[in-house]
């Protein structure tokens, strides 16, 4: 393995992902590691599942990502570690994963159990050096996954709407950026453009489907193709966040005509 990608809610005012670097290094000096995003919301799973299934396509076959987002650290919850076409991804067992694993593919799922690839102390509240850190930094040296633990299955899940129905179809907010823009569970379908469909989110409903940002009129909500497909409500030269009072979780409705 050639490549760690981290993926946290730490923050960059704290030393967290800095240590976690920091062992990382320590038992594989020659390792690059990259920093996807560590601005997540605190114990926001959802978006953190978003950002690793909007961006794991753009890096290489071989790359070990490391997710952190764990609100339950220190409990029961099992830490994962899967391969999915080449790529190794490790994460709390939370649904972190769930997007990624509803793309299919050729994938394979351990327990992270065994502590020999661990810290000597682990620490109750910072499995993200102890455990998470360490074992990708073993696994880029060549350990092997069912040298982690007990495989098992990964239960089938399907966050996305992949084909939408005539009528009423429910989902969800799934993202907001810095901008504003709202990203739904619906993937885009170009038909959209030339129909009367509309998407409601709370009181707000959106009955305009645009190509661009620009092809909104400003402050007017509008739905436009995001960078990673999916039905996304923005507002030209506004913030549709503030416009909708959205928040991720939030149900959506996307009635198709």
């Amino acid at each position: 393995m050639s490549l760690v990608v981290l993926l946290t809610d730490f923050g960059a005012k704290d030393y967290f992902v800095g240590v976690m670097k920091g062992v990382i290094s320590s038992i594989n000096p020659l390792l690059r590691t990259i920093d996807l995003d560590h601005e997540i919301e605190p114990q926001n799973v959802k978006q953190a599942a978003f950002v690793l299934w909007a961006s794991r396509r753009f890096f290489p076959e071989d790359s070990v990502f490391v997710n952190v987002v764990d609100p339950g650290v220190g409990s029961k919850r099992r830490i994962i570690c899967g391969r999915i076409d080449g790529q190794i991804f490790l994460a709390p067992d939370n649904g972190l994963l769930d997007f990624v694993v509803s793309e299919g593919g050729d994938a394979e799922f351990f327990e992270v159990t065994n502590p020999k690839f661990f810290q000597r102390t682990v620490s109750s509240t910072f499995h993200g050096r102890d455990i998470f850190a360490p074992v990708a930094a073993y696994l880029s040296r060549g350990a092997r996954l069912n040298e982690l633990g007990k495989q098992f299955d990964y239960p089938p899940v399907n966050p996305f709407y992949v084909k939408i129905g005539k009528g009423k179809n429910l989902g969800e907010v799934v993202y907001q950026d810095r901008f504003g823009n709202v990203l739904t569970s619906f993937l885009w379908d170009d038909s959209l453009l030339a129909s009367k469909s509309s998407v409601k989110l709370k009181t707000r409903t959106i009955t305009k489907f645009v190509r661009t940002y620009s092809d909104g009129r400003p402050g007017i909500p509008v739905c436009v193709r995001s960078s990673s497909g999916l039905i996304e409500i923005a507002v030209n030269l506004g913030d549709a966040s503030k416009a909708m009072k959205s928040r991720i979780g939030q149900k959506v409705t996307l009635v198709f005509r």
